[in-house]
């Protein structure tokens, strides 16, 4: 294997270990049940930057990634006025953090974020109502610039985390 394909291939297991195991992630069973009873969801997927872009992972193609891996879980994708119209107003908000900053080497470190959103009041003033993250899962990693785009599995095995806690919560 070559060195930069180690590399990669090394943050990747570091990341689904800090997933799996670390204060990043709001999955417990009460935070899960969140996720019952959801028709749908919003997806929104945060802006990369040019520079990251220009490397070669696109936002729309993540976008697209995302929207197309919940649909093959059976989990219904909403448009903007679909989610709206739906109680709690449930999306989920996808953060791939890049930090392009200067560095002597190639290599960046990054953030990932899945953050299921949705509209709440709170239990002392029910007439009192925001939004919230109800569930959410994350890590932190790094990659070699000549491989960005192969951050797109990197957001697919975490969008793994969120499907299996959905289908938990909504079996067919």
């Amino acid at each position: 294997m070559k060195g930069k394909q180690w590399l990669f291939v090394f943050f990747v297991c570091a990341l689904i270990i800090a997933i799996a195991y670390s204060g990043f992630a709001i999955v417990a069973r009460s935070n899960r049940a969140t996720l019952r009873g959801l028709s749908g969801i919003g997806v929104l997927m945060e802006r990369l930057p040019p520079e990251v872009e220009k490397g070669g992972l696109k936002t729309n193609q993540l976008q697209t990634d995302v929207e197309s891996k919940l649909r093959k879980a059976g989990i219904k994708i909403l448009s903007r006025e679909e989610c709206a119209k739906t109680p709690g107003e449930p999306y989920l908000y996808v953060n791939l953090n890049v930090n392009i900053a200067k560095t002597e080497s190639d290599v960046y470190p990054y953030t990932i974020d899945v953050m299921l959103i949705q509209r709440v009041s709170l239990q002392r003033n029910p007439g009192l109502v925001t939004h919230a993250v109800t569930w959410s899962i994350g890590g932190v990693g790094s990659i070699s610039k000549p491989i960005l785009s192969q951050l797109r599995e990197v957001v697919e095995e975490t969008l793994d985390i969120f499907i299996q806690a959905y289908q938990a919560e909504n079996p067919k």
